[in-house]
């Protein structure tokens, strides 16, 4: 009877810790979710509404398309959503092979000068060299105002070098010494045994640095010129500059557009991409996190 009195009481505290852990996780996941419903409402509501309801919109009773449709009108638009994608695959792709060769060659204890290499890329994590010197350098490499300026400088991804090295490090020396007996070179290792090993650790660092590369625009703004070369957070980024300026007039209170629709419209334009693209890396981030922080 005693044993059973137990389990019962048992089975009661778990049902309740149940219960509270769904409640907590319900009201973070709410906590989570309201900027965003919050974002999207706004950016479907006309001024007249917004002063109505004291500029605090979930779900607009009379939705306005007015925003997206000023978005979309933009000259070189779509031309700029192109520059941003281009410049996001290209960047991501060439960041995660030169972070993986770089970290292959570090993780190697053998390497010459290896403790130097690793003071210089921890001296360049925390000292910058400026954006009047940096600009100096891109001058005198003849890359200002092309394309690759805003490739070239994201490929030395310090932080990334290191959380795969320190995966690397953690792989079991035997696989490498099983590599060898067969015979396998340095080049068919890190292809055929180190790169699918890391796969996690390097969808990771591929998604910060895609998310970073889309958000990018303060590097275009400083190095290029050429309109027809601005990626999309440039050309929202002076859209919100100069919406004061540009909101549609002409039109009853109830129904023209306000600034801080066409700002909360932009941000839903930034950031749809990068939503469509995360739950695809989501299982490969958090591993990826958790196994190249840590030494395994």
């Amino acid at each position: 009877m005693m044993k059973r009195g137990l389990r019962k009481i048992t089975d009661r505290a778990e049902l309740f810790y149940q219960i509270v852990i769904c409640v907590l996780v319900g009201i973070l996941c709410l906590l989570c979710l309201f900027p965003l419903l919050f974002v999207l409402g706004m950016s479907f509501t006309s001024e007249g509404e917004m002063i109505q309801k004291f500029y605090f919109v979930l779900i607009p009773e009379k939705p306005t398309l007015s925003a997206y449709q000023f978005i979309l009108r933009q000259h070189g638009f779509f031309n700029s959503l192109w520059i941003s994608t281009a410049r996001t695959i290209l960047t991501t792709f060439l960041t995660v092979i030169f972070v993986l060769i770089a970290s292959y060659s570090l993780a190697e204890p053998k390497l010459p000068g290896r403790k130097y290499m690793l003071l210089f890329i921890i001296i360049t994590m925390m000292i910058g060299g400026g954006l009047i010197p940096t600009y100096l350098l891109f001058s005198q490499l003849k890359i200002l105002n092309k394309f690759i300026v805003m490739v070239l400088p994201c490929l030395g991804y310090t932080y990334g070098i290191l959380v795969i090295k320190t995966f690397i490090e953690g792989i079991p020396a035997e696989i490498s010494e099983s590599a060898d007996i067969d015979g396998a070179g340095d080049i068919l290792k890190l292809v055929r045994i180190i790169a699918p090993l890391t796969i996690p650790s390097l969808a990771a660092i591929a998604l910060f640095t895609a998310v970073g590369q889309w958000n990018s625009w303060f590097d275009a703004m400083v190095f290029i010129r050429d309109s027809s070369l601005f990626p999309i957070s440039l050309v929202i980024r002076n859209l919100l500059t100069a919406s004061s300026q540009q909101v549609v007039t002409g039109q009853t209170i109830l129904s023209r557009m306000a600034p801080e629709t066409l700002k909360m419209a932009s941000v839903v334009v930034a950031i749809v991409p990068i939503l469509c693209v995360y739950p695809f890396l989501q299982k490969y981030f958090i591993y990826g996190v958790f196994t190249g922080a840590v030494k395994g």
